[in-house]
């Protein structure tokens, strides 16, 4: 199992995110980190806020990344909903986000 998966895995069944709590948006296989600014009463519709993140490494393009992820109160935010299987995705979408870590991760092959 990829790291990718068991962090899918874990996060999947998360019932009650917390305000100021780290996020994952899972774009293909890009993923972007972001912090949970707003929760509903029954965790049901989460606001994202994207973090700001600055490679660190200097492997050029490469699948071995080292990222700085900072919360950015001025980033832009989107809305995410939970599916009946648990799982978040960004509202209207199929874009999957983890809830629980914050991870950065830009495929080279792309």
């Amino acid at each position: 199992m990829t790291d990718l998966a068991k962090r899918l895995a874990l996060c999947a069944g998360t019932k009650k995110p917390r305000v100021g709590s780290g996020a994952t948006i899972v774009c293909g296989s890009d993923r972007y980190p972001a912090t949970v600014i707003e929760a509903s009463r029954t965790g049901h519709k989460i606001v994202l806020q994207y973090d700001d993140a600055r490679r660190t490494d200097s492997n050029g393009q490469s699948e071995d990344q080292t990222w700085e992820i900072t919360p950015n109160p001025n980033a832009r935010t989107t809305v995410a909903t939970r599916r009946r299987n648990g799982a978040y995705r960004i509202k209207g979408e199929t874009t999957r986000v983890l809830l629980g870590t914050r991870d950065m991760y830009q495929d080279p092959s792309f």
